[in-house]
């Protein structure tokens, strides 16, 4: 069901980092039709997304998938970095009860939430272009999301300690400090809370 660009660059990215010894990373999809999938689960083809739908409908339509419940327990599992490549529509069906369930960095692409130990990084026209300008494959705006994992996960691999690089990106500065490695550039609206 799930055969976008973005998509595809994010299974891409999740294929090279378990290729690196000691390195664990389990991906979770968020289905408006079917709420909270393993990536192996199998779904029936269907039409139904968190898009069109107003915030009280995608709170609604969450809570009977369990997506909120769902999450908060995979968040319980300590994980030292959560990567969410969600649009807002779909970081609204989390619920918010999952961001004390965590103690590892958050990455997300939308600044709303108040916890401790996440950077937000904007998926806009300026920071894709910034990507772009340094010879980065970048689908566009809608793909980005995926296409920066990708890219972290082609660096990490191509460094001389893979794993270690990889363990570095729990730690905010280090991230924030990869982007403007991986751009040529400074940072541009990464904002931490720490």
């Amino acid at each position: 069901m799930y055969r976008g660009s973005q998509h595809r660059a994010i299974v891409r990215a999740v294929d090279l980092l378990r290729e690196v010894e000691g390195v664990h990373v389990d991906l979770f999809i968020i289905s408006a039709g079917f709420g909270l999938l393993k990536e192996h689960d199998s779904v029936p083809p269907y039409d139904c997304s968190f898009n069109e739908l107003r915030k009280e409908e995608i709170l609604l339509r969450s809570e009977m998938l369990e997506i909120p419940a769902s999450f908060q327990l995979i968040c319980e599992d300590d994980y030292d970095l959560i990567y969410l490549a969600l649009g807002k529509k779909y970081l609204t069906a989390l619920g918010s009860a999952w961001l004390a369930a965590t103690n590892g960095l958050v990455v997300a692409f939308d600044d709303r939430f108040p916890k401790e130990h996440t950077l937000f990084l904007p998926a806009n026209s300026q920071t894709v272009k910034a990507f772009s300008n340094a010879g980065h494959k970048i689908h566009g705006v809608v793909g980005f999301k995926g296409d920066l994992l990708r890219i972290m996960a082609e660096y990490a691999i191509e460094t001389e300690a893979p794993r270690a690089e990889i363990m570095n990106w729990s730690v905010s500065k280090h991230l924030t400090q990869l982007f403007k490695a991986l751009t040529d550039k400074s940072v541009f609206g990464i904002r931490t809370r720490l």
